[in-house]
C-alpha cells in the first residue's frame, strides 16, 4: 500500500517541478533568444546603414558576410539570389511579411531577415529587408536549447531522487504505526503505536489511534467487569434455585418444605426478573420522552406520599419550590430509585428530604455518606459500596438514575461526606424550547 502510494507522491512531485521548470526554462529560451535577435538585427543595420554611406557602395556589389538588402518591391538590391530558384517566390513572400524582425528559409539555408525602414540612400525606396545567413544565429539557438533541454532532464532527475528520499522519509513512520496496529488484537489492548514527535498530521494521527486505543481498552476493561458482575448477579440467584429445586425433589412428601422452596424459589425469581429488566433498561436508548414545564413542589408533594406508603419507618419532607421541563413519569422513576438507595444506606437517622428549585431537584438523607473515591464510582455498573456484596441490590440503581437523567438533558451531582448524609443534585433545562439536540 505505502509502496503505490510512495509512488504516486513522487511522481505527482516530480511532474508539478517539471512542468515548474519547463515553463521557467521556455520562457528564458524564448527571452534569451529574442535578446540575441534584437542584438544582431541592431548590429546588422548598423554595420549596413554604414556599408551604404561609404562613396565606393554601388548597386550590384556584395555586401561582407553574406548580407543581402530586398527592397519593398521585392527586388534585389544588394546581393545575388537566383529569382527563378524552387522556393524563391514563397521565400520572397515571408521576407516581404516581416514587420521587424524574423526568419525567411531558402530551400537548406535560413536568412535573418530585418526591417530597415527610410530611405538609406538620397533616393530610393522608404523600406527595405536586410539579410544574412543565420547560420550562427541558429547553431548558438540550438545549443541553448539543448543546454536547457539538459538541465530540464537534470532537474527533473534531482527531483524525483530529493522527492523519493523525502516522501519516503514522510512515510516511514506511517509505515511503522500500520505495522504496529496490525499487531494489536482485542486480547491485548495496552500496545500503543508509535508517536514521532514531529508536531505534523502523522504524529496527529498517531496520537488520535492511541487515544482510541485507550478508549477501547476501558470499553473492553467495563465489559469484561460487566460481564463477571452479570456472571455473579445471576450465579447466586441461580444457585439457590437450585438448592430449593433439589430440596422440593428430595421431601416433596413434606408440604412445609415443599411451601417454603417454593416461596424461596418464587422470591428469588422475582428478584431474577427485576434484574433482568434493569439490564434490559439500561441497554435500550431512553427515545421517547414527554418534555412539559412541572411544577416541582406540587409533584414532589405527591410522589412523597407514595414514598410515605412505602418506607413507613422514614421522614421524607418536601422543601422549596420551582419549575423544570421534564417528564413526569421518567422523574418519578429517578426519584423513586434515588429515595430507595437513600433508605438503603439511612440505618440511624431515618429522615429524607426532597427539594425543589428552578429547575433542580435535591434528593437529600443524613446516612452513612460516600467517600470522595467512591462518588466517582457510584454511577457505575454494578458498583456496590458493601464490598461483600450482602446488602440488597444489583447496584444497578444509580446507573439507570444516570442515563434517564441525560434522556432528560439533564445534569446529576453528588455532595457528600462520610457519616454526613448525600445529597443528589439533578439541575433540568427551564425552557422546554431550548432542549438539546440528539
Amino acid at each position: 500500500m505505502f509502496s503505490s502510494l510512495r509512488w504516486k507522491m513522487v511522481a505527482g512531485q516530480t511532474l508539478l517541478l517539471s512542468l515548474l521548470l519547463g515553463l521557467s526554462l521556455i520562457i528564458a529560451y524564448n527571452g534569451v533568444k529574442m535578446m540575441h535577435v534584437a542584438r544582431s538585427a541592431n548590429l546588422l543595420r548598423q554595420s549596413v546603414s554604414a556599408a551604404l554611406k561609404s562613396p565606393l557602395m554601388m548597386k550590384g556589389v556584395i555586401l561582407p558576410g553574406g548580407v543581402a538588402i530586398i527592397d519593398e518591391d521585392g527586388n534585389v538590391v544588394v546581393g545575388f539570389f537566383d529569382t527563378k530558384r524552387e522556393g524563391f517566390d514563397s521565400f520572397l513572400k515571408t521576407v516581404l511579411s516581416t514587420k521587424n524582425v524574423g526568419f525567411a528559409k531558402l530551400g537548406e539555408e535560413e536568412y535573418l531577415v530585418v526591417v530597415a525602414e527610410k530611405a538609406m540612400t538620397a533616393r530610393g525606396p522608404e523600406k527595405y529587408y536586410l539579410l544574412q545567413p543565420a547560420g550562427g544565429i541558429t547553431v548558438l539557438l540550438n545549443l541553448l536549447s539543448r543546454a536547457f533541454v539538459f538541465l530540464w532532464l537534470a532537474f527533473t532527475g534531482v527531483s524525483f531522487a530529493i522527492g523519493y528520499y523525502f516522501v519516503s522519509e514522510t512515510l516511514s513512520p506511517m509505515k511503522r504505526i500500520t505495522k504496529e496496529v496490525r499487531q494489536i488484537t482485542a486480547t491485548d489492548l495496552s500496545k500503543r503505536v508509535y508517536e514521532p514527535e514531529t508536531n505534523d498530521e502523522v504524529s496527529l494521527l498517531a496520537k488520535t489511534l492511541n487515544n482510541m486505543l485507550s478508549r477501547l481498552q476501558t470499553g473492553f476493561e467495563a465489559q469484561s467487569e460487566f460481564l463477571n458482575d452479570v456472571s455473579h448477579e445471576l450465579r447466586t440467584p441461580l444457585t439457590t434455585i437450585q438448592g430449593y429445586s433439589e430440596l422440593i425433589t428430595k421431601f416433596c412428601d413434606k408440604a412445609d418444605i415443599v411451601k417454603e422452596s417454593g416461596n424461596a424459589i418464587r422470591e428469588t425469581t422475582l428478584k431474577l426478573h427485576r434484574l433482568v429488566e434493569t439490564l434490559l433498561a439500561l441497554s435500550k436508548p431512553v427515545t421517547k420522552v414527554n418534555l412539559h414545564r412541572v411544577d416541582l413542589r406540587e409533584f414532589l408533594e405527591r410522589i412523597a406520599l407514595e414514598f410515605r406508603k412505602d418506607f413507613k419507618d422514614f421522614q421524607i419532607d418536601v422543601e422549596g419550590s420551582g419549575t423544570a421541563c421534564v417528564d413526569e413519569d421518567v422523574l418519578e422513576i429517578i426519584l423513586k430509585a434515588l429515595v430507595e438507595n437513600a433508605v438503603k444506606f439511612s440505618k440511624e437517622n431515618k429522615r429524607i428530604v426532597l427539594k425543589a428549585y428552578d429547575g433542580k431537584v435535591i434528593v437529600k438523607d443524613f446516612g452513612v455518606g460516600i467517600s470522595a473515591e467512591e462518588r466517582e464510582r457510584i454511577f457505575r455498573r454494578f458498583y456496590k459500596s458493601d464490598k461483600s456484596r450482602s446488602s440488597q441490590g444489583h447496584g444497578l440503581g444509580l446507573s439507570l438514575v444516570m442515563k434517564l437523567v441525560n434522556a432528560l438533558d439533564g445534569t446529576i451531582d453528588v455532595d457528600s461526606e462520610p457519616g454526613k448524609g448525600t445529597e443528589f443534585i439533578i439541575v433540568f433545562p427551564v425552557d422546554c424550547g431550548k432542549r438539546k439536540e440528539s
